[in-house]
């Protein structure tokens, strides 16, 4: 369990360097709806991973 946590926050730390690449893309094509729904699903992705963390932590604890 502690390898999957670990390994889908590394997974959505990369994803979220790019993303904002993605919606600076958009951004640059002018296309702001685009942008949005890269920094939205960025958005959802830190939300994402801060629980990772804080579940990672309880299973490492518990583990002890």
């Amino acid at each position: 369990l502690e390898y999957d946590l670990v390994t889908t926050l590394s997974n959505l730390m990369q994803g979220h360097e790019a993303l904002g690449k993605y919606a600076k893309d958009a951004e640059q094509a002018g296309d702001q709806d685009c942008a949005e729904i890269f920094r939205t699903i960025q958005r959802n992705n830190d939300d994402a991973a801060s629980r990772i963390r804080t579940a990672l932590g309880r299973v490492l604890t518990q583990a002890s």
